[in-house]
C-alpha cells in the first residue's frame, strides 16, 4: 500500500513506520512536489518506487498551489509557497540524517527556489522544470496575457487543452475523461487561476535570477519535444547553478508531463538511482570526515 502522507503528520510517525526500512537509505527523506494547480497523481509510480527502494516519502499539498487547496479569488504568494516548503524539511532534518526534493513542472522551479534560499538539501530533482513558458504548444500571444491582470482583470483561467502534457494517446484520451469528471488528472487541474499564473511567474523570475546559488546535487530530466517548457529551461539550469555533481538526461518520446508519459519508465529508474547514488557519496564523505575526527595522523618526521 502507497504511504499517504500530508503535511502536517508528526515527523516520529513517519520514521515508525519506516521502521522496516530503516536499511541503506532509511536516514533520507524525500519531498516530492507536483506542479501548480496540480495533485499527487502527476508523480506517476516515482513515491512508490522510492518508498520500495527504503526512502522515506513525503508528498506535500500546499496551501494555494495544490489543486485541492486553491481558491481562485485570491492572489498566492510565491514565497510562502517556499515557506511551506521550507518549515518541512525543517522539521524532517530534526529526524533525518538527509533531504532531497523531487519535484515536477513547476514543483521543480519550486525546488529550485527552496534549494537557492539557502536551505540544506543533499540534492533536487528537477522533471520538466520550468523557468519560462517557451514550448511549441504555448500560443505567441502568452506574455500578452498578463496586460488585463496589471489592469486589474484578475478573475480569469487558463485551460489546459490538447496535448495536456502528454504524447502517448491512449493515456491523453484516459486525461481528458478525468478532467471532464473530476476537474484534475494526472496532468493537474483543467484550468489555472490567472493569479497562480501570476504567483507562477514571480517564482520563475527570482529561480533565473538566483540559479548560481543552487549547490545541492541535481538531476535535470527534460523531454526535447516538451511543448510546455523548451529544452533551453534545461540548458539554463545546468549551465548557472554551482552545483559539483549535476546530471542532465534528454527524453525523446514524450512531451511535459514525463512521470506518465512513454518513458515514465526510464523517469522513475534514474529518479531513484539518482537519490541512491547521491545518499551514498554522501554517507561516504561523512565516513571520512569521522574518520579524520577520530583518527589523527601521527607524525612521521
Amino acid at each position: 500500500m502507497e504511504l499517504q502522507i500530508n503535511q502536517e503528520q508528526p515527523v516520529e510517525r513517519l520514521r515508525e513506520r519506516h521502521q522496516e526500512r530503516h536499511g541503506i537509505h532509511g536516514d533520507h527523506a524525500v519531498v516530492l512536489l507536483h506542479g501548480l494547480c496540480g495533485s499527487l497523481l502527476e508523480m506517476g509510480n516515482i513515491p512508490k518506487a522510492l518508498k520500495k527502494a527504503g526512502f522515506t516519502v513525503v508528498p506535500l499539498n500546499i496551501e494555494n498551489y495544490s489543486a485541492s487547496l486553491t481558491d481562485g479569488r485570491k492572489t498566492p504568494d510565491w514565497t510562502e509557497w517556499c515557506a511551506i516548503v521550507e518549515k518541512r524539511i525543517l522539521k524532517l532534518k530534526e529526524e533525518f540524517k538527509t533531504v532531497s526534493i523531487c519535484g515536477l513542472s513547476m514543483g521543480a522551479t519550486l525546488a529550485l527556489a527552496v534549494a537557492a534560499r539557502g536551505n540544506d538539501v543533499l540534492s533536487i530533482i528537477l522533471l520538466s522544470p520550468v523557468l519560462s513558458y517557451d514550448g511549441w504548444s504555448i500560443p505567441w500571444y502568452n506574455n500578452l496575457m498578463h496586460i488585463p491582470y496589471w489592469l486589474g482583470y484578475r478573475n480569469w483561467s487558463y485551460k489546459e487543452s490538447e496535448p495536456y502534457g502528454i504524447k502517448n494517446a491512449d493515456m491523453r484520451r484516459r486525461v481528458v475523461n478525468a478532467l471532464k469528471k473530476d476537474g484534475v488528472a494526472m496532468v493537474g487541474a483543467a484550468a489555472i487561476p490567472g493569479r497562480y499564473l501570476w504567483a507562477a511567474e514571480k517564482l520563475m523570475g527570482f529561480v533565473r535570477r538566483s540559479l548560481p546559488l543552487v549547490k545541492a546535487d541535481t538531476l535535470v530530466i527534460h523531454s526535447i519535444d516538451d511543448e510546455t517548457a523548451s529544452p533551453k529551461n534545461a540548458e539554463l539550469i545546468l549551465q548557472n547553478i554551482t552545483a559539483e555533481f549535476r546530471k542532465p538526461i534528454w527524453l525523446g518520446d514524450c512531451y511535459h508531463i514525463i512521470t506518465v508519459d512513454n518513458e515514465r519508465e526510464i523517469v522513475t529508474n534514474e529518479t531513484v538511482e539518482f537519490l541512491k547514488l547521491t545518499a551514498e557519496m554522501h554517507r561516504n564523505a561523512t565516513s571520512r570526515k569521522n574518520l579524520l575526527h577520530t583518527s589523527p595522523l601521527k607524525d612521521r618526521r
